[in-house]
């Protein structure tokens, strides 16, 4: 049986944990003694250990020990605890310390409780600051400090380039070059053959414009016409200058880069630095300034003006670390060899850094251009200000528009850290720059990640890009697609990630805002701020199925990771697990609000699990809960079984800020390549965007829309004749690559037979008659038999029954083998009927191995289903060729009616 308890969450810190952060080390080492130490037996020379290898040895109730087939056993050599010492083995790190004795005695034990046999489910009840965020009358946000002393949520809508005032702008092209020609030929071991090298060029290309007198920070761009280049060792971007291709698929603009030894970055952005100009520093005399705040005091604001740069430091001290349980209390979660290998936290390593610009002086009080993602208390250390130079950083540099291809060496076995694939760890990395960006960039088989940002870079905008196919050790320090490592106000935007360790990941000590939005992870593990405090950050709308979102106190895990978030919004996320733990300081919390996965009994609890036994809070006030849903922890926790509005916090924030024109302006990237492939109201002429099949079906426009109707002979009726009354209607335009689909439909008919569908990028399969232009079939377009389309068409399929169903068609293969389950990419998912009369919004996103539909009923608000399917498995491991390029079709079974309208197809 699962127990269950009430657990009603509180705005505010709990009195116990007030009583245990003001206790003295020693007097709580005493209290955890009595409560959790258990009586030791005194192990001796005598003791007997099994060996097996290696340089530790295991006692006969070690875990290890316990788990191993009767045959390992048997093949471990026996021996006394004297023996084992005197050829300098030790007991592993799971050997319980009650057996150790001798030297062993001066390890450090553990303080915390054992995690229960059964993680019981608590019953949620929503916190009494709910809604902390809401829409006011004037259509605006409303926030609520979610401490007495003035704490808030962020507003990261300033984030990215320009603090996404503006999009991201369009560099005038000043170099163009073409791929080198000459032959290629096999290169080893290696994935790729090797070619004429174009490195040479490009580099002397960008150089070339770097010199060029610049306008405004922009010098220009230089443009590489599609093709494959190869590329022996790096590239830099140099300040105002882009480097662009002209597609970041196979039609695309290819590099494919060589390391000589492995690792490295195979594009780096950024020049220059950061000066720290400390002569006039002057100290915070505010004793406590809130998270969220944009205004603080200091001693003397006289050298300071509007303009200036500046760096707020928080310069914590002991009793902040002691106050986190990152001290000493790190050794003592695991203790034993264990412990020994964690590093407490020392003050000096946690001196925190915020670059920020001055927007207004008034007296001793300065205004910050950017609030602060967290609190600073006199109490813990205060903090002071000082001016910085940002003069010799990269401005207006960017990559965009290419696929980066990391050659690597196909016969390496992945044996750990030290695997070597002889192949690039990161793609583009961004260090020392600002207002700079990477966008519509296809990145492959990387150890680490497709972007990574790091120190001294200030609002790096990140949009509308991937990472796949990996390549590397599956363990610490490898496959972190975006990563986030340094710097501040950056922002990630509608990307991809597949078989990511940490899909959306930052790193330690960040000092946000940062942003990770719109973006889709698949067979991904976890995103989160990795570890040793990483504050403010958003993850808004991120969607990974087979990972997790985490903001939590990672505790013992790694040397001493600790607390990983402080300040982090998890916003209608979907994962298979959202956990998020409340600091024990003031000021900051974590925030989990939102969910719109799908909903489903049984969710897993490993989560919450992980993150009680790293931090050891088992049984403390400390501890999180699991209440049954995807959201759990200690955090602020607020409608964890539906999402919430504002749909995107970062969307409605900058609508808040810079109004919604000029947002969505920002957002959609409308001074880029134009986003927006298919645009029809559906109220004029059908003739112009789309072609029929099927010649008993009717169409007319109305002012509501284009009316569809297919014929009115069902099967029962003539089992012939009804394949005629079938009805498709194709776009005239082919799409190629991600796209997202979105219209609106309204159901006119009351059948209770047959279906609607939608049909995907469909083709022919180019056999003769069934060519891949779809309008040429002529005759065969006049019956749209069903079952020639689901043999001979190339296309996804979304049928829109009872439940929905996700296929790939043909559904036989090049052998023409039927797919198991007629191509069912999933099992059937139920949402509800579509009733007549109702209007319902669809929105489509299909990508290279993945298909996520949207559908809402347009006057409730209702989301019936938000689901991603994922493309690259039918059934029984069979992986199918990838959908890239077609037709939208919108086909009508027999009887069915409906009025279309804003039928809209955009590039993703």
């Amino acid at each position: 049986m699962i127990r269950t308890e009430i657990f009603k969450q509180k705005p505010m810190k709990t009195i116990s944990r007030l009583i245990i952060r003001n206790m003295t080390l020693s007097a709580l080492f005493i209290l955890l003694s009595v409560f959790f130490l258990q009586a030791t037996a005194a192990g001796s020379n005598d003791t007997i250990v099994y060996w097996g290898g290696g340089k530790r040895v295991h006692v006969a109730d070690c875990i290890r020990y316990k788990n191993l087939s009767p045959e390992q056993k048997a093949s471990m050599k026996e021996m006394t605890m004297a023996e084992a010492r005197a050829q300098g083995l030790m007991p592993c790190s799971r050997c319980p310390v009650n057996k150790l004795s001798g030297k062993d005695a001066d390890l450090p034990e553990s303080w915390v409780n054992p995690e229960p046999e059964e993680i019981p489910t608590h019953t949620f009840e929503p916190n009494p600051l709910k809604p902390l965020v809401s829409i006011g009358p004037d259509g605006n946000l409303v926030y609520k400090p979610y401490s007495d002393k003035g704490d808030r949520v962020l507003d990261w809508s300033q984030t990215g380039y320009k603090q996404s005032n503006v999009p991201v702008p369009d560099l005038p092209v000043r170099e163009t070059l073409r791929p080198l020609a000459g032959e290629t030929s096999r290169d080893g071991n290696m994935a790729y053959p090797k070619g004429t090298v174009s490195q040479r060029e490009i580099q002397a290309a960008l150089d070339k414009v770097a010199g060029m007198t610049p306008v405004n920070g922009v010098k220009g761009a230089v443009l590489l016409k599609a093709g494959t280049y190869y590329v022996n060792g790096s590239l830099h971007i140099p300040s105002g200058v882009v480097l662009r291709g002209e597609g970041d698929d196979e039609n695309g603009t290819i590099l494919i880069f060589r390391s000589a030894k492995g690792g490295g970055n195979a594009i780096e952005l950024g020049e220059g630095g950061i000066k720290q100009l400390r002569e006039n520093t002057v100290r915070i005399t505010d004793d406590y300034v809130p998270s969220g705040s944009y205004k603080l005091t200091v001693t003397d604001a006289a050298s300071f003006k509007p303009g200036d740069y500046v760096f707020v430091r928080k310069t914590v001290n002991k009793k902040w670390i002691d106050d986190l349980g990152m001290g000493e209390r790190l050794q003592h979660i695991r203790g034993g060899e264990e412990g020994l290998k964690k590093n407490p936290w020392k003050p000096d390593s946690f001196q925190f850094m915020h670059l920020r610009q001055i927007s207004a002086v008034n007296d001793n009080t300065i205004t910050l251009d950017v609030m602060m993602p967290q609190s600073i208390a006199k109490e813990h250390g205060g903090g002071e200000v000082f001016k910085a130079d940002v003069s010799s950083l990269a401005t207006h540099s960017g990559v965009e528009s290419l696929l980066l291809v990391s050659d690597y060496d196909t016969t390496v076995e992945d044996t750990g850290k030290d695997a070597n694939f002889m192949n690039f760890r990161t793609a583009i990395s961004v260090s020392n720059a600002m207002d700079s960006w990477v966008r519509n960039v296809t990145a492959k088989h990387l150890q680490f990640a497709a972007v990574s940002v790091g120190d001294d870079s200030r609002q790096i905008t990140v949009r509308d890009c991937r990472y796949l196919e990996p390549v590397g050790p599956k363990s610490g320090g490898f496959r972190y697609a975006f990563n986030i490592g340094g710097g501040s106000g950056h922002l990630v935007y509608n990307c991809y990630s597949e078989d990511a360790r940490h899909d959306f990941a930052g790193g330690a000590r960040t000092t946000g805002p940062f942003a990770f939005v719109n973006s889709t992870a698949v067979r991904g593990e976890q995103s989160e701020p990795h570890h040793r405090w990483g504050t403010g950050y958003l993850y808004d709308n991120i969607t990974t199925k087979d990972g997790s979102i985490a903001a939590i106190n990672r505790g013992d895990s790694g040397t001493g990771h600790g607390w990983s978030a402080a300040n982090t919004m998890i916003w209608n996320c979907d994962a298979s697990g959202i956990v998020v733990f409340d600091p024990e300081t003031e000021g900051e919390n974590n925030f989990a609000i939102g969910y719109t996965g799908d909903k489903k009994e049984g969710f897993d609890s490993n989560a919450i699990k992980y993150a009680n036994t790293r931090s050891g809070y088992w049984g403390t006030p400390q501890e999180g809960k699991f209440y049954g849903y995807a959201l759990m922890g200690s955090g602020y926790i607020e409608s964890p079984d539906a999402p919430v509005e504002p749909r995107s916090l970062f969307v409605q924030q900058l609508i808040d800020r810079i109004g919604q024109e000029q947002a969505m302006r920002v957002l959609n990237d409308k001074e880029a390549e134009a986003k927006i492939l298919l645009e029809d109201p559906m109220t004029g002429d059908w003739r112009k965007n789309w072609f029929l099949d099927g010649k008993k079906a009717t169409l007319h426009t109305t002012e509501d829309g284009l009316f569809f109707s297919a014929g009115t002979v069902t099967k029962s009726d003539d089992s012939v004749e009804y394949n005629a009354h079938h009805a498709v209607l194709w776009t005239r335009k082919e799409f190629e690559g991600d796209i997202k689909i979105s219209y609106e439909m309204t159901r006119v008919d009351d059948s209770d037979y047959g279906t609607t569908l939608l049909y995907i990028q469909a083709r022919g399969i180019g056999t003769p008659p069934y060519v891949e232009d779809i309008s040429a079939w002529k005759e065969l377009r006049e019956i749209p038999n069903m079952g020639i389309y689901y043999t001979y068409m190339d296309l996804l399929s979304l049928s829109f029954r009872e439940n929905l169903r996700c296929k790939r068609y043909p559904w036989r293969d090049e052998n023409m083998e039927w797919y198991p389950g007629k191509g069912l990419i999933e099992p059937m998912v139920d949402y509800g009927k579509i009733l007549p009369g109702k209007t319902y919004l669809v929105e489509v996103e299909k990508r290279a191995a993945s298909l996520r539909i949207s559908l809402e009923e347009k006057e409730s608000r209702k989301i019936m289903i938000n689901h991603t399917w994922y493309t690259d498995n039918i059934a029984d491991g069979i992986v199918p060729k990838q959908i890239q390029k077609g037709r939208i079709g919108l086909r009508h079974m027999s009887t069915r009616q409906f009025i279309y309208r804003n039928f809209k197809v955009e590039r993703l």
